[in-house]
């Protein structure tokens, strides 16, 4: 098996597959829409009605007579994620395709609904924000331009960003603004776990990071790396946003995976005069 989970929470079986709870299938799936994974194929096993009702974004559907032809064409490098009901049939797919030397093979404990709950946690819990009928010229062209989902707002393109997180990489506090008014999140992570709040601190803007922080932009999120908003700020000389980010309340105590605060990250003398009260 390859580390593509990183998940304390999975169980190896003798047959070569693993079960994985819904949280670190949740994951996987995340990682692969914000683009940080290359490939996984996820499945989903139970009826066909069921499935046609609700189911997992991506998810192909999977019975054993289209099992053979499915298992003909992926290429056995390609992770396979596969779920059912409450996670014993999706055993048994996952088994067939471990015996097929697919390589790394995930069965998710629980099934769809612990999993699609875990998904609708790490996205924000919100149901897609499609563009509004009244949306200015230039967010239209905006999401035109991107290649953006008219119909799912809060969907990720290109680097695994969002409209919102796009926005505010450009430093375009007008576009943000609108983009919050019509009811995206700014809670939303891509693959490294960053949310809007970061794109806009790389871009200085303050109006920007004004108008996240007031929509509620958590400014102590700690992405995949163990890194604050503060820490990046501090380690990149940029006093200008150090000094917002202290201003609406982030905690400059946070430690990273090294243990360092963002004091032990400044790169300039202005950042490091602006921490020194953490100093010690």
């Amino acid at each position: 098996m390859s580390s593509t989970t990183t998940s304390s929470s999975s169980q190896a079986t003798a047959t070569g597959f693993v079960r994985i709870d819904a949280d670190t299938a949740a994951d996987l799936i995340h990682r692969r829409g914000s683009a940080s994974l290359p490939a996984l194929a996820v499945y989903d096993v139970r009826d066909r009605a069921t499935f046609e009702r609700r189911h997992i974004d991506g998810a192909e559907h999977l019975t054993e007579a289209l099992l053979g032809g499915t298992i003909r064409r992926l290429p056995k490098s390609t992770p396979v994620l596969i779920y059912c009901y409450h996670g014993n049939a999706s055993q048994v797919y996952a088994e067939m395709f471990s015996d097929f030397r697919f390589v790394e093979v995930y069965s998710v404990d629980g099934g769809f609904e612990p999993l699609n709950a875990a998904l609708a946690q790490r996205t924000g819990g919100l149901a897609s924000v499609a563009l509004p009928a009244g949306a200015s010229d230039v967010l239209r062209a905006f999401v035109a331009e991107f290649g953006f989902d008219p119909n799912d707002l809060d969907a990720p393109r290109a680097q695994g960003l969002t409209p919102l997180m796009r926005a505010a990489y450009a430093g375009s506090a007008e576009l943000v603004e609108e983009l919050l008014a019509a009811g995206v999140s700014p809670a939303r992570r891509n693959g490294d776990g960053n949310t809007a709040l970061w794109l806009a601190c790389v871009s200085r803007d303050k109006p920007t990071l004004a108008r996240l922080i007031a929509a509620g932009a958590d400014v102590d999120n700690v992405n995949e790396t163990g890194a604050t908003c503060l820490m990046y700020a501090a380690s990149s000389g940029r006093d200008e946003v150090v000094e917002v980010l202290l201003a609406a309340g982030a905690d400059p105590y946070i430690r990273n995976f090294d243990d360092a605060r963002a004091v032990d990250l400044a790169s300039t003398l202005a950042c490091l005069k602006l921490l020194r009260h953490t100093a010690n």
